[in-house]
């Protein structure tokens, strides 16, 4: 196998126990590392709409909508999940994205009615997914949970609780946000219900091994959104946005270089480890990197992968840089296939 296993049988079972719950029961997360934001003003969602590449026009109360925001370049600044909650815009960052985010919006603001409130330190978000999930919410009192990409306004343990269905890890699932000082309370009602808590570690593998990209990994300063499988976040009918010439050159004439691929790691045992960051090689050249590596239970090791266009047909096999004997097998990412458009770039 592609990567040396170290840690002991007890925390295996135990990362085995999670995943499985992710995949076949209701696992919830800790993801408060993520960048949660309050905007609010009169302007707020049209300035948004000349920054990022979806259509935001109108967002109705108790919708939600993904969007990236790019520079002049489309390179990703970061992905934005955005809500109508109250008047008001939910907006959910990557982890450590928070005030990036708030600085480049600063950055094109010139007088527009718009007011952002970092609300990261202040709230809990946990991620309830997996089949499972939404007889959780049910069996905690929740009744009538949000459709995909919708929100709605909950109570769960007597705390108010915005739940926000999305397609988060690579599959559908519900954001749960609730203020830090009642996160436990609401946690702890959750798992009563029948949910699991489940790990970074498992939340990890999970999120590779369902292709869901992620900021310094699978997307960045260094990526566009068209390489990184985004497609699903951008409209191709808006008018201008920052980067939008860019990206509508890319998808006209067909020139996005790389393409993001899940990668399936096999090799003997006494295989070298495939890191992040290893080149894929195709006859001796470089025909791609792993941009991220994990161990998932069941399955073996996989990873996500950032591949030369030509080079990035399904099935297609590479050797990896510096792991003798493992080979790298590529396969189309399952976010993208359940995000992107049916007609995908020829």
């Amino acid at each position: 196998m592609a990567h040396s296993t170290k840690s002991p049988t007890r925390d295996a079972d135990g990362l085995t126990a999670e995943y499985r719950a992710l995949v076949d029961g209701a696992g919830l997360a800790d993801r408060s590392d993520a960048g949660r934001l309050r905007i609010t003003g009169a302007d707020a969602l049209d300035l948004l709409n000349r920054l990022t590449t979806n259509e935001l026009d109108e967002l109705p109360d108790g919708h939600a909508r993904l969007t990236v925001l790019t520079n002049g370049d489309a390179r990703v600044i970061d992905v934005l999940g955005l809500a109508a909650v109250d008047g008001a815009l939910l907006c959910l960052t990557s982890p450590g994205r928070a005030e990036a985010v708030i600085d480049w919006i600063d950055t094109y603001t010139f007088g527009e009615d718009i007011s952002i409130a970092d609300r990261t330190a202040e709230t809990t978000q946990l991620t309830l997914a997996g089949p499972g999930a939404a007889g959780v919410l049910a069996a905690a009192g929740v009744t009538g949970a949000p459709a995909l990409d919708r929100v709605a306004q909950v109570t769960v343990a007597g705390a108010d609780v915005v739940l926000w269905r999305t397609i988060t890890g690579g599959a559908e699932g519900f954001e749960v946000i609730v203020e830090r000082a009642v996160g436990d309370e609401v946690r702890a009602a959750l798992v009563d219900a029948g949910a699991t808590l489940v790990s970074a570690g498992a939340w990890e593998a999970f999120r590779v091994a369902n292709g869901a990209p992620a900021y310094g990994a699978e997307f960045g300063e260094a990526t566009n959104p068209l390489e990184s499988r985004l497609r699903g976040a951008i409209s191709e009918d808006k008018g201008c946005y920052t980067g939008q010439e860019v990206v509508a050159r890319l998808l006209t004439y067909g020139k996005v270089q790389r393409r993001l691929m899940s990668v399936a790691l096999t090799g003997p045992p006494e295989a070298g480890p495939a890191e992040a960051g290893s080149d894929l090689l195709a006859d001796g050249a470089r025909a791609g990197t792993l941009t991220s590596v994990a161990d998932v239970p069941g399955v073996g090791h996989v990873g996500l992968a950032l591949i030369a266009r030509k080079r990035a047909a399904a099935g297609s096999a590479f050797d990896v840089d510096g792991a003798p004997g493992v080979t790298a097998t590529i396969s189309e990412p399952a976010y993208a296939l359940a995000t992107e458009p049916v007609e995908d770039e020829a």
